[in-house]
């Protein structure tokens, strides 16, 4: 009996014992120890995934840039036709539709209006290719004439013929002191005969008797082409015209011109007295479209800077006639 009191009182005090056990816990006694589950754990900071770069968009390509004047004629027919103001060319089929052409009547029509006379040729040296309006009437050439019969003695003399220093102020400064020297040296008959011999028909007996005679434009450039072929050749005498023709004062083709190319050149001009009158520029440029000649004659009443728009717009349209684009 004793016995069993002892084994209930070890039992009874085991039971109160893990009671106390568990209250300390902090645990109810018959309820079950918690523990914290996966989801009630702390939460753990993620940072955001880095965004990845959206790619840049693919550039355009670049436009075609528009084709020049040029270029769209280049495959062109060459034709000779008259625009209705009466301006005749040689050129590539659709010239006279160009703006290039549209600047050259326009110019010529600007000193129409203004009540003067004008006679202008460009002839590109290579093809052929021409622009010209009134160019049969005779005109008075002023000191335009100087550098034609320099050219009659340079080559029938092979050069200045020991009168260097007259020929360079005859041309180069316009002198007519040193013009008429060279006359008096030279005379006036060897000078038609030169005249009738490269194209100056017309003016080849005003020329044998004349200092200035008057010539048109036509003839003008004919005689700048024989020019540009002696002064381009091996003969005596070429080189040294060349030199003095490249080194002109006054013209308004070199003062435009000679910073991008060699230009020859020699004007004229003469106020306005009641019977005489003029206003000239003509020569060779060494275009880099290849070279031409030109001639620019008006009775207008010395004024030379009235002749650069039109000899700038006449360089413009060689460069479309020939290829070799438009220069803004």
């Amino acid at each position: 009996m004793r016995a069993r009191v002892v084994v209930v009182s070890v039992v009874l005090l085991a039971v109160v014992a893990g009671g106390a056990f568990a209250v300390w816990r902090g645990v109810a006694p018959g309820s079950q120890a918690q523990v914290p589950s996966a989801a009630e754990s702390e939460p753990v900071e993620v940072s955001d995934p880095v965004a990845e770069p959206e790619p840049e968009p693919e550039s355009e390509p670049a436009p075609e840039p528009e084709p020049t004047e040029a270029e769209l004629l280049a495959d062109a027919p060459v034709v000779s036709a008259t625009s209705e103001s009466g301006v005749s060319v040689t050129a590539p089929e659709g010239f006279l539709a160009t703006e290039a052409f549209a600047r050259v009547d326009a110019e010529i029509a600007a000193i129409v209006g203004s009540g003067h006379t004008v006679g202008v040729v460009m002839r590109d040296l290579t093809t052929g290719r021409s622009i010209s309006y009134n160019a049969d009437e005779r005109l008075y050439p002023a000191s335009s004439i100087k550098a034609l019969y320099c050219a009659m003695v340079c080559e029938t003399s092979g050069g200045s013929g020991g009168m260097a220093d007259v020929m360079e102020r005859c041309l180069v400064d316009s002198s007519n002191e040193d013009y008429e020297a060279l006359i008096g040296a030279y005379g006036m008959p060897a000078f038609g005969a030169w005249l009738g011999a490269h194209g100056a028909t017309d003016a080849a007996y005003d020329g044998s008797i004349w200092y200035y005679p008057e010539i048109s434009t036509a003839e003008l450039a004919a005689c700048w082409q024989e020019i540009y072929r002696f002064g381009t050749s091996d003969e005596a005498g070429g080189a040294e015209l060349a030199g003095y023709l490249a080194r002109t004062n006054y013209t308004p083709a070199g003062a435009l011109l000679r910073d991008e190319c060699e230009v020859w050149a020699k004007p004229g001009w003469f106020p306005d007295n009641g019977e005489l009158v003029a206003t000239n520029d003509t020569g060779v440029v060494f275009s880099e479209s290849g070279p031409y000649v030109f001639a620019v004659m008006t009775d207008m009443s010395a004024n030379l800077d009235g002749l650069t728009p039109l000899i700038d717009a006449l360089d413009a349209a060689h460069h479309v006639m020939c290829g070799g684009g438009s220069p803004q």
